[in-house]
């Protein structure tokens, strides 16, 4: 059987926060204290306390690890416990990927630099008419009427539609820590139904606000940052330790 976050520190599941500091503390002096380093190990500690740390994520967790265990049969053969690359090896993998993917989205993302023009070129340049101001439709009527305009060929400018919130619809979305796959459904009053196989669906509300993501349900509030938000794709970061959330349409 794979090694939950609570065998990996060495706690109950029903540990206190200060508890997994402590394990954590502790685990951490064992590895530097240890002739072999493996820097594998520690990424997976430091994960292991930054999702049992954070309240919303252990819950997520938890529910997770019900699911499994509802689905395991009752009586199950002792195995032989798999290796640590064996086991962890495939999200190492997909954290080095999204890692590698938010490097190149940062380099080609990044303004291109500023052309500086001739003296000459600026000068033969032909320079746009300033723009008239937008009369209100009041002002337009009583203009109309004043030049016997018919009313017809009055025409009143209405501003351009806002953009869409670009997070409204169904996201499936992959959490690379518990590696459990979720519906994430926003909806445009603010509201965000969170769907899981394995566990019961969860209505929380959310705000977008530049690329923070904060989500509300009636005991906490969460923030989530947003490394990338493209038409088909999204990639959340939460938690100090590295966990990410990757979303598809």
């Amino acid at each position: 059987m794979k090694k939950t976050l609570y065998q990996i520190l060495g706690v109950d599941p029903k540990a206190s926060s200060q508890d997994i500091e402590v394990a954590y503390a502790k685990r951490l002096e064992e590895m530097q204290m240890s002739s072999i380093q493996d820097p594998n190990k520690l990424v997976v500690l430091q994960q292991s306390k930054a999702v049992l740390s954070d309240p919303t994520q252990r819950a997520a967790y938890d529910g997770s690890l019900s699911g499994r265990n509802a689905a395991a049969p009752a009586a199950a053969k002792d195995e032989p416990e798999p290796s640590f690359l064996r086991q962890w090896g495939k999200w190492i993998t997909a954290g080095v990927v999204l890692v590698g993917v938010g490097v190149w989205w940062a380099r080609h993302s990044a303004p291109p630099p500023v052309q500086i023009l001739p003296a000459q070129q600026i000068a033969s340049r032909p320079v746009a008419p300033s723009p008239q101001p937008v009369q209100p439709a009041s002002e337009l009527a009583t203009s109309a009427a004043a030049n016997n305009v018919p009313p017809a060929a009055v025409s009143i400018s209405s501003p351009a539609d806002l953009p869409a919130n670009p997070l409204l619809g169904e996201w499936s979305c992959n959490d690379a820590i518990s590696g459990r796959n979720s519906k994430y459904n926003f909806q445009q009053d603010g509201a965000l139904s969170i769907a899981s196989s394995d566990a019961p669906t969860t209505d929380l509300k959310y705000e977008l606000s530049g690329r923070t993501l904060k989500l509300t349900d009636p005991k906490q509030v969460s923030t989530l940052a947003i490394e990338e938000l493209v038409a088909r794709k999204m990639i959340l970061y939460a938690g100090t330790g590295g966990q990410r959330v990757v979303c598809t349409r």
